[in-house]
């Protein structure tokens, strides 16, 4: 299935991840996002986090997606809250050099590390987009223990331990202000709704085979070994004391 697919999946999600937007809003305070801030999110899907912040903190927000579907479910997301004066969302790729103005102060990279070829790469590119007193909101998925079977750690070959995440992140300039952690119960309706998603289109489509494999995959290795060792957290990250 391609990215496109995938991300229709999705698309009707409030937030695009594993994850709620009270948790969204915990980070977001742990962030110390307010009014004065300029928020620019890598990946940004239908616009769900840089709506849910700029109508709860009043920010000013850049979104860089590079489906030209999702940035126009962004923009048509950003109008209905309301919010479309204060943010402006891009077709681009957003790990190719970006042209952005002065005043950028908070990163977000919300399940979006992929787009620059891993974890380590992400918060490598968040830094370098961010002033000094800059702060980031990475949210990615992480192996819960480090006795990871093999055959299961191939499939996500760009998971971190937390800790390997926490080294990572001090090595590039980074200090951890906090994690907002999803649940177990967070991941199975995130997973759900992906479901929900696939079985609504074979009931009119039944003879896609394509989405009918995705959706046995999809739910074999959640229910398989994703469930147990892969988690979702939001983490905080700012300058050093």
């Amino acid at each position: 299935m391609d990215d496109a697919s995938a991300w229709d999946l999705q698309s009707d999600l409030a937030i695009m991840n594993p994850t709620t937007p009270e948790r969204v809003l915990s980070a977001a305070r742990l962030a110390r996002i307010g009014p004065d801030d300029l928020v620019l999110d890598l990946g940004c899907g239908s616009g769900g986090a840089l709506a849910l912040l700029a109508g709860t903190f009043g920010c000013r927000g850049i979104g860089v997606e590079q489906r030209a579907a999702a940035v126009e479910a962004a923009r048509a997301r950003l109008d209905a809250a309301g919010c479309a004066d204060r943010v402006e969302v891009r077709c681009s790729d957003a790990a190719a050099p970006i042209a952005l103005p002065a005043g950028i102060t908070v990163c977000l990279c919300l399940g979006s590390a992929s787009l620059f070829g891993g974890t380590a790469e992400a918060i490598g590119a968040l830094r370098r987009l961010l002033p000094p007193g800059g702060r980031t909101i990475l949210g990615e998925r992480y192996w819960r223990t480090e006795r990871v079977p093999p055959e299961f750690s191939r499939d996500f070959s760009d998971c971190l331990t937390e800790y390997e995440l926490l080294t990572l992140a001090r090595e590039e300039g980074f200090a951890l202000a906090g994690i907002v952690r999803s649940t177990e119960a967070d991941f199975d309706a995130y997973e759900a709704a992906i479901w929900a998603a696939c079985r609504e289109r074979l009931r009119t489509n039944p003879d896609d085979e394509e989405l009918r494999a995705y959706l046995d995959r999809v739910q074999e290795e959640y229910l398989g070994y994703g469930r147990e060792l892969v988690g979702w957290a939001m983490y905080v990250l700012d300058e050093p004391w």
